[in-house]
């Protein structure tokens, strides 16, 4: 069997993730999405939702779905003390890491996440610039050293 693009680009992100610690623990949260994983580590527990774009170069640009809309009610019901991340998987870039606080400051929160858009862009050497619906950007950028830091730091305070 081959391997498709969501495996391949997920196990890449979870390469990197797994060199950030010495001990992590991954779930696999199939029953709520198919992007979506919990991971422990020693002294933090955080969730991922995995976007992916396939497009080669930059700028990436990823939509929600009522599908996504729903597993984070449910994500959130089921685990509520939990911080989620979304991480934009821009092809073979790299991993453009968001809490879902930062995600809410960018696209409208009164229209829910369905049909919300994101697109993220980088120049040769750069951060990530993040725009949201309505071409809102993010108030500052993400460094394309940032993931799995991120999600692994004690403090979290994104």
């Amino acid at each position: 069997m081959s391997i498709n693009d969501l495996e391949f680009l997920h196990g890449a992100a979870f390469i990197r993730l797994l060199k950030g610690t010495s001990y992590i623990s991954i779930s696999y949260l199939s029953s709520i999405h198919s992007s979506l994983y919990t991971i422990k580590s020693s002294n933090q527990e955080s969730a991922i939702l995995f976007k992916i774009s396939k497009k080669p170069n930059s700028s990436w640009s990823f939509s929600f779905s009522s599908h996504e809309e729903s597993a984070l009610t449910k994500f959130h019901q089921t685990y509520p003390d939990v911080k989620l991340f979304i991480a934009l998987i821009c092809h073979r870039d790299g991993v453009c890491c968001l809490s879902e606080q930062q995600l809410w400051t960018i696209i409208d929160p009164s229209e829910g996440l369905a049909k919300q858009r994101v697109s993220v862009k980088r120049e040769l050497r750069g951060s990530y610039y993040v725009k949201g619906t309505g071409r809102v950007p993010l108030e500052q950028t993400v460094p394309q050293n940032n993931w799995p830091d991120v999600i692994l730091s004690t403090s979290n305070n994104l």
